[in-house]
């Protein structure tokens, strides 16, 4: 009984009908897009960990520069397993930057940063060989490289000979265990790196702590912040969960940018839907009056125009978040593999889309149905 109603309804104006789904639909896609994408700016990517401490410029995440000379400090502190710093061979061309990063990094650096991967064979190699080079294996796929190439990069470093060319002899690997786009990096000597560069000697981009757990990370944070506080070279610590949110603030609030704009879209669509489904109701005036007639009873037409809502809204969800699976892999593949294990959409994502549906079509139902179940079946009939 409640399907035909329900049914009737809907193909009553088909093309509204159709039109209302569209603008929801889009509505959801967008939902579903910025969610998949939030991780990025929210650092919720799978894969960050809270024992990861990480030790920053305060003022300047990327161009700032820290003295050597704080690891000897944070060496001394209580609860920490390892340390290993590191230095950027940035470009000053975007086009440079995406090429992939250059980290200058400690001897340690894989042995500590275990989410990187490689071969006791490879840190050797690179032990073995100052002017050594292991790379990510999604950069070498992109590029072509293999063991025995030469990787050529630019820096804003000038090297010994006065230029802003570095070379390096590749000597193996690295893969990332869980964030494909880890692989687009490299990691060479910091030592070969800082005595062959010609200016800010003795400086480092980052320093990482391996915590011997969240907690004691959380106190080494604080410790160190409040010991360089006055310093020339103040810091900012935390766990690179932290750390990945506040770099992306360096930029805007993605997080609330984001929010914002889902508001105004649901918003909008909201008085979308409830503007159509009062006309389509306000329509069917003299129908729903002949239905009461047949003994039709009042809860049952309220239910059926709730149910009417329910179907366009839950419609235009399932469609909307399906699109967007389908949109994930797409995206993916553009960005040459970099995307694959940032763009997800989870459970509660999909779960909170059903539950805005659900929450749109029974706001905009409410006033329609509520009149057509007081509607009197004389007062139908005379304005039919």
């Amino acid at each position: 009984m409640f399907w035909t109603l329900v049914k009737t309804g809907l193909i009553r104006k088909r093309l509204r009908t159709f039109l209302t789904i569209m603008s929801m639909f889009v509505a959801f896609v967008l939902y579903g897009s910025l969610n998949a994408l939030s991780g990025m700016f929210t650092g919720t990517i799978d894969g960050l960990e809270a024992d990861n401490i990480i030790v920053m410029p305060r003022y300047d995440f990327i161009a700032g520069k820290l003295p050597l000379s704080h690891v000897n400090y944070i060496e001394t502190l209580d609860g920490i397993e390892s340390i290993i710093y590191a230095d950027y061979l940035l470009s000053d061309s975007m086009a440079g930057m995406m090429d992939g990063v250059t980290f200058a990094a400690s001897p340690n650096f894989f042995d500590v940063y275990t989410r990187f991967k490689t071969s006791e064979e490879n840190k050797l190699a690179m032990i073995n060989n100052p002017n050594a080079v292991i790379v990510g294996q999604l950069m070498a796929d992109q590029k072509g490289l293999k063991v025995g190439d030469r990787l050529n990069t630019q820096s804003n470093y000038k090297n010994s000979d006065g230029s802003n060319n570095w070379s390096f002899e590749i000597v193996g690997f690295y893969e990332a265990e869980k964030i494909k786009g880890d692989e687009m990096g490299a990691v060479i000597n910091y030592d070969t790196f800082d005595e062959a560069r010609l200016n800010q000697k003795g400086t480092i981009g980052m320093i990482m702590i391996k915590a011997k757990s969240a907690d004691a990370g959380q106190i080494i944070s604080r410790q160190i912040d409040e010991y360089f506080a006055n310093s020339s070279y103040s810091t900012r610590t935390g766990p690179e969960s932290m750390m990945a949110i506040e770099m992306a603030g360096e930029f805007a609030d993605i997080e609330l940018i984001v929010n914002s704009i889902l508001l105004s879209v649901f918003f909008t669509i909201l008085l979308v839907s409830a503007n159509t489904l009062a006309q389509s109701i306000r329509e069917r005036t003299s129908d729903i009056g002949v239905l009461k007639c047949l003994g039709y009873k009042d809860l049952v037409i309220f239910i059926s125009v709730i149910l009417e809502a329910i179907a366009i809204c839950i419609t235009a969800v399932l469609s909307g978040l399906l699109f967007t699976f389908m949109l994930i892999p797409v995206i993916d593949n553009m960005s040459g593999g970099l995307m694959g294990d940032v763009i997800t959409l989870s459970f509660g994502v999909i779960v909170g889309g059903f539950l805005i549906g659900l929450v749109i079509a029974f706001i905009s139902a409410a006033v329609p149905a509520y009149n057509a179940l007081n509607l009197k079946v004389v007062d139908a009939l005379r304005q039919g």
